[in-house]
């Protein structure tokens, strides 16, 4: 495909694709950071040129990036601008998959048969009702303060802090609620100095089944780290003996920049100029 057929493919899917269109739809959920998407495509677009035409794209929409966006390979073949989150919306994941001769185009079923996911705070509520949480008394929380001060969590902050992390998972096995969880990762989290906006209760697929997680939307560090939890009512809390996605470490998923840079390697990404992103944000966001 020609470079102009290429750039048209790219604006008629951010000006009037039904695939872009249900994704700005579900970024208007009223509960944003209890909310979460997935978004994949087919694309031959660099993507240091598709970030730079979303974040501007939005920009355009009076709804600037308020943060930054991380590339990321979940699995091999698929790549991702993680965490990409418009002013007052939920952060959502752009996935995409390498197709030679394709601008922009919304994918076939990738995810659960789907190329467009959204989890929101009632779908979180309806995934609890799953699971027959303990309640929280002296003993599980003594037994919370000791895991967020354990190796597994130790060792999993300086994984989070290594330059060349991208995303990583915490595993663990827990009974208790998630909320309980999470109020007492913050305090753990303060108590280091670390800083969060937010903390998104959702799930993600380990293998071929929904599993629970918290997604730590951190401000300072800038990164964002989640807690992987299985239900396991023998338990309080402790990190996991088996590998979940990936095969090591166990108790943790780490996604690193050499693991997305392999991925873009094996590729010929067309990078746009300046001029031509301009051309697209232009074409897509006018009247």
């Amino acid at each position: 495909m020609e470079r102009k057929e290429l750039l048209n493919d790219v604006i008629a899917y951010f000006r009037s694709s039904d695939h872009w269109r249900r994704t700005l739809a579900l970024l208007q959920d009223p509960d944003p950071e209890n909310t979460h998407i997935h978004s994949y495509v087919y694309t031959s677009i660099h993507p240091e040129s598709l970030e730079e035409i979303i974040v501007r794209y939005f920009a355009m929409r009076g709804w600037p990036s308020v943060r930054k966006i991380d590339w990321v390979r979940p699995r091999p073949g698929l790549g991702s601008l993680h965490g990409i989150e418009p002013q007052g919306k939920p952060h959502f994941d752009f996935h995409w998959i390498y197709k030679p001769d394709v601008g922009v185009q919304a994918a076939d079923g990738i995810e659960n048969g789907s190329n467009l996911l959204i989890w929101n705070r009632w779908y979180i509520e309806e995934f609890y009702r799953d699971f027959p949480f303990r309640q929280a008394g002296p003993a599980e929380e003594e037994a919370l303060r000791q895991y967020f001060s354990s190796a597994h969590w130790e060792k999993g902050l300086e994984i989070v802090m290594a330059p060349n992390t991208t995303h990583m998972h915490f595993y663990v096995e827990a009974s208790l609620h998630p909320d309980v969880i999470r109020q007492f990762a913050l305090a753990a989290l303060r108590e280091r100095g670390w800083k969060v906006y937010y903390v998104c209760p959702n799930i993600y697929l380990v293998g071929k089944e929904y599993t629970g997680k918290l997604v730590f939307m951190g401000q300072e560090p800038e990164k964002v780290y989640d807690i992987g939890w299985k239900f396991n009512p023998d338990v309080i809390i402790k990190p996991t003996e088996i590998p979940w996605n990936f095969p090591e470490p166990i108790g943790y998923d780490v996604i690193t920049w050499e693991m997305i840079e392999e991925e873009i390697n094996q590729h010929p990404y067309l990078k746009l100029t300046p001029e031509e992103i301009s051309s697209v944000v232009e074409a897509c966001t006018r009247s």
